[in-house]
Parts: structure tokens; sequence; C-alpha cells
């Protein structure tokens, strides 16, 4: 693959990189490991046998990540990022990617199967996400070996309502004045995968039960979307998703996600669990 640009870019993405304090422990690890600086390809990769297990126990985290990555990952400026989806032991499940650049990935041994931890790949975004649980930021000669040296890279847990990780997702791209668009889209992605999870649960409850509990809209609240963002509210506090947000509404599915998105940025939230957190107090 190519080296990153020499241009730094701008330095939006500092809020998001790991500390010294975390980058250093992560190196220690390394060498206690003895990864080799040198490393030029993962060291761990699991076989079909051992990755299929995997995939099915973890059908519908992929099936989400499919919804929303598929329609954006050729286009744009995401058209240049690697989006990779990890189980929680750091197992890659699913890789998206523009063509070329999958070719490319695979190239460098990072393909589904390939193990994240830093044993198996050094020091990486996934790993330490994993390691501080939380979205965590690395640039290119942060990294520990020299398989990722010219990589720039954000991950993050991913979590169940319940707050169990379920997986770990991460963009990795080669210009670093993007990493800052590529942590707040990597932000709004998983937002939007754990959002799907709760109102699988959501609707199970409601299958279970009876009709959801309707959320009183406190004026401070109503006033500030337009008419047809409170309309979308109220379906989406009936559980429903974007596309039969759209179909109830007769608008294209591209504008109920924008409509959800600007009451959530109105409101100053991110997710569904947040809103549900807002209008219950």
């Amino acid at each position: 693959m190519s080296p990153s640009p020499k241009d730094p870019g701008p330095t939006d993405y500092g809020a998001y990189l790991c500390s010294p304090t975390e980058l250093k422990a992560s190196h220690e690890r390394c060498r206690a490991l003895k990864v080799p600086v040198a490393l030029a390809r993962p060291r761990h990769v699991l076989p079909p046998d051992e990755l299929e297990p995997r995939l099915r126990a973890n059908a519908a985290l992929v099936a989400l990540a499919e919804c929303l990555i598929d329609p954006v990952c050729c286009t744009g400026p995401q058209k240049h990022y690697i989006y990779i989806l990890c189980d929680p032991e750091l197992a890659v499940l699913k890789i998206f990617a523009a063509p070329e650049v999958l070719i490319a990935a695979e190239e460098d041994g990072v393909k589904p199967g390939t193990v994240f931890t830093e044993e198996s790949c050094g020091t990486n975004a996934l790993a330490l996400a994993r390691e501080n649980n939380r979205l965590l930021a690395i640039c290119g000669e942060q990294h520990y070996c020299k398989l990722f040296k010219d990589w720039w890279c954000v991950a993050s847990p991913v979590k169940e309502p319940a707050e169990k990780i379920i997986g770990y997702f991460d963009i990795s791209l080669h210009a670093e004045k993007e990493l800052g668009l590529a942590a707040a889209h990597l932000q709004t992605l998983v937002a939007r995968i754990e959002d799907g999870f709760l109102l699988a649960e959501l609707r199970a409850r409601q299958r279970n039960d009876a009709a959801p509990v309707p959320f009183l809209l406190p004026p401070e609240v109503a006033e500030k979307l337009t008419p047809r963002e409170r309309e979308v509210l109220q379906l989406i506090l009936k559980w429903l998703d974007d596309e039969e947000i759209a179909r109830k509404l007769c608008i294209g599915t591209g504008t109920a996600k924008r409509h959800r998105w600007n009451i959530y940025q109105k409101l100053g939230i991110s997710n569904l669990r947040e809103l549900l957190a807002k209008l219950s107090r």
C-alpha cells in the first residue's frame, strides 16, 4: 500500500488519539509478547473451519453492519476507507472496502479471520480500543510493527443494550488529514449499530408484553424540532426503523435517516438509548 501523505493536514483527530501512557503500555506488552518490530504480516489468521462458527454466532452484528456500510463504502471519501468488523476476541468477521482496497489489504494479510490482538499484529487501534474500552485512534508511526506503519486507524467497542461488548469496529486509511472525519463517521456507524440491537430488544418486549409505553414530549424538546421531525420522533418511539418510517410517511429512507440524526443532533444525543433516557427524565 502507498505511504501516507507528507502533509499532516489538520489535527482535528487529536482528541481521539491514544495517550502516551496507553501507547507506552501497549509497546511494553508487545515486547513482553516478543512481537517482532519488523513484523510485516499478522501472525494469527483463523482457518475457515474456526471462522465459520464465529460468523454464525455474530450473524446479527454482521447483518446490521452490512446494511449500514455496503451503501457507502465504495463512494465519496469513504471509498478509500477500510472498515474492519471484529468479534469480541478481535477476530475479523468482515471487511468492507472498495474492491481495489480489499485486494491491497489482503496482500498485507488483512482479511476475514485475521486476529488483531497485540500478540498477532502489535500495537493497533482495535487492540487499544479493547484494552482501554473506548473509541481510540492511532497514527502511523505509533504502531509497534512495520505492518501498520502507513495506516491511520480509529476503532471502537460495539455494545448491546445491556452494555456488554459484542464486537469492535475499525476504520483504517492512509490519509492523516481524514482521521478526524473517519472518527466521526465511525461514531455514527457504531451508534446506529447499537440502535439496531436496542430496537430489536424493544420490539421483543413489545411482542411479549403490550404496546409500548407512550412518551410525553416535553415542550422544551418539542420546540427544538420542526413539525416533520416531531412526526418522525413519534414513530421512532413506536420502535419503527428508518425504512418503516419512510414507508409510513411516504418519504425516502435517506430522508428518514436525515430526520432521525437531525433530531439526535438538536437534542444533544447520539443514539436511541440516550433518547429514551432523555425523555424518561
